[in-house]
């Protein structure tokens, strides 16, 4: 031992006359053990004992207490070591014995006890695995245990250790064969990106406890935030967002590869360089990512990205007949309370048919925007001109069935048949108007009424017969006013937009998702899937319905355009 201290004293002599580049700061000082405590009958045995732990370890015993019945294999190492404890045979002659260990690693220090009695210990065994994967949903996992002869499963304790609440103790029963039990614990649904962990310890008074690993893992998920991209004629970057919790590989339809280049990804961004577009029409691409590995036989998953690089500024609108849009939950419902002031937008294209409907009065309302008396644009109000659209909103005051009045403001022009148009209703609640706009120009105009309720489009409430009445494109009050053609660029703005601004270059087809105002922006153009995007940091997406005839359920239907 002197000599091996002389060589290291050199070495730090040598070290001290060059200066070394300074390493990080160390963390704490850390270790454990596990298991950190063996109780032994007299027979004996061994435990083997793991030590995690920030650097070298030593072992000693508490207050430096010396053991003759206990012998280890080792006295110091390093994180990741095992090590192992030999207990002798129990006579009897000093009873029950202890022995103290404990396990240093600088500062931190880690104990393990061993019990050895002179007789025979209760005995837990697991007939269960000691280790449980789990798949995402909720559901309840069953430990089955065996028990030594006198064991009583009523006495088992449990614990469970995990970073957040998931996995929780139900009950203990006894099991169907004599000296076994079972013990249930239920988990949650696991909707987050990771697989979580979790370590069940069973006890019993004077046993050692087992326990038992469990992993949830979570759903596979591999998609994209935009299905659908429309590009400008100008070369450019495009950039997809991919969220994966699975190993995926890339590939572009043919080629595709001539004009969009450069591929690159940071994480699960991914860019491509695309060049210009000076043809007339347009050209696309499809962008698939594709599961590297599915579970057993499982197809391996798939999420595509259509790329569109045109003239055109709209390349895909959502076509509404048999179907809706709406808000599963508000993610900043705030902008949507509007009060007295706000603009509504749509660019819509009937079908060139009005066809009459079963609705109650027979009228055939088809629903544009909004909740029914709440705040709504619609047409086919007036029987006897089905073309004819309007804004409805109501009062504080109420009729004597307790609904609130409403007030309508009508267009002078109608919603032409099989052509696209742009509407626009426009509230200045400061001004106390409302504008009604067609292609830009004004077709309808009002005094505010001064008893004007607030609007707020998050409002929710209930009808007798009907149900319940929420925000909606293509939908309101009963399940056949929907709107029967296409819509596109639907917006929200809590100000009042003048005719200037309506009339601006291209607006009809496009804004900035960050002009000042715009509160809401769904430009329906995702071309596949049935969830709407907020195209505004607010993130108020939409989710699509088509309607069966009998219910509701996911989907939407896209159709390509050309506009201008």
């Amino acid at each position: 031992m002197k000599k091996i201290f002389l060589i290291a004293a050199a070495m730090l002599a040598l070290a001290g006359c060059k200066k070394e580049p300074e390493e990080p700061a160390a963390g704490p000082d850390a270790i454990s053990v596990a298991p950190e405590e063996r109780i032994f009958d007299a027979d004996g045995g061994y435990a083997d004992v793991i030590v995690t732990s920030t650097g070298d370890w030593s072992l000693g015993t508490k207050d430096n207490q010396s053991y003759d019945w206990v012998t280890t294999d080792k006295t110091s190492g390093k994180d990741g070591d095992i090590v192992r404890f030999t207990v002798d045979k129990n006579d009897g002659k000093d009873g029950t014995r202890t022995a103290e260990f404990v396990f240093s690693c600088g500062e931190a220090t880690a104990p393990f006890t061993i019990t050895s009695v002179p007789g025979d210990v209760p005995v837990i065994t697991l007939v269960s695995d000691g280790t449980e994967s789990l798949g995402y949903e909720a559901g309840t996992l069953r430990v089955e245990l065996s028990l030594s002869e006198g064991m009583s499963y009523r006495s088992l304790t449990q614990s469970v250790e995990q970073e957040m609440e998931w996995l929780t103790y139900a009950m203990v029963l006894e099991g169907e064969t004599a000296g076994t039990a079972v013990m249930d614990f239920d988990y949650t649904l696991n909707d987050g990106l990771e697989a979580r962990t979790a370590t069940i310890t069973i006890g019993y008074e004077g046993a050692n406890p087992v326990t038992v690993e469990v992993t949830q893992m979570p759903q596979s998920i591999l998609k994209v935030d935009q299905p659908s991209q429309n590009l400008g004629v100008e070369a450019g970057v495009l950039t997809i967002n991919v969220e994966a919790n699975v190993e995926y590989t890339v590939s572009l339809s043919e080629g595709a590869d001539s004009w969009l280049t450069g591929q690159k990804n940071d994480g699960n961004i991914w860019t491509w360089n695309y060049s210009a577009w000076t043809e007339a029409g347009l050209r696309q691409a499809v962008i698939t990512f594709t599961e590297s590995e599915p579970a057993g036989d499982a197809a391996p998953m798939t999420a595509t990205v259509t790329v569109k690089q045109s003239n055109f500024i709209i390349n895909t609108a959502a076509y509404m007949k048999a179907h809706c849009a709406g808000v599963a939950e508000w993610k900043t419902p705030d902008v949507m309370k509007l009060g007295t002031t706000l603009t509504v937008e749509l660019l819509v294209k009937h079908d060139k048919d009005f066809e009459v409907t079963s609705s109650w009065n027979g009228n055939g309302i088809g629903t544009l925007f909004g909740t029914e008396r709440r705040f709504l644009i619609r047409h086919g109000d007036n029987m006897n001109n089905y073309k004819e659209w309007e804004l409805v909103y109501v009062l504080n005051a109420t009729e004597s069935n307790g609904e609130y009045i409403e007030s309508k403001v009508k267009s002078s022009k109608d919603l032409p048949a099989d052509e696209w148009v742009h509407i626009a209703a426009v509230l200045d609640g400061a001004a106390k108007t409302v504008t009604l706009y067609q292609n830009g120009e004004v077709v309808g105009s009002a005094d505010m009424a001064s008893d004007i309720r607030d609007i707020d489009l998050t409002e929710e409430y209930e009808r007798t017969a009907e149900g319940l009445q929420k925000f909606y494109l293509g939908r309101s009050y009963a399940n056949n006013r929907d709107f029967c053609g296409l819509m596109s660029e639907v917006r929200v703005w809590n100000m009042a937009l003048s005719a200037a601004e309506i009339n601006a270059e291209n607006h009809f087809y496009t804004v900035d998702p960050n002009s000042e105002g715009l509160v809401a922006y769904w430009k329906m153009n995702e071309g596949e899937g049935y969830l709407i995007k907020d195209h505004t940091a607010n993130g108020n997406n939409l989710t699509g319905e088509v309607y069966s005839g009998y219910s509701w359920s996911n989907g939407m239907e896209w159709r390509e355009v050309q506009l201008p």
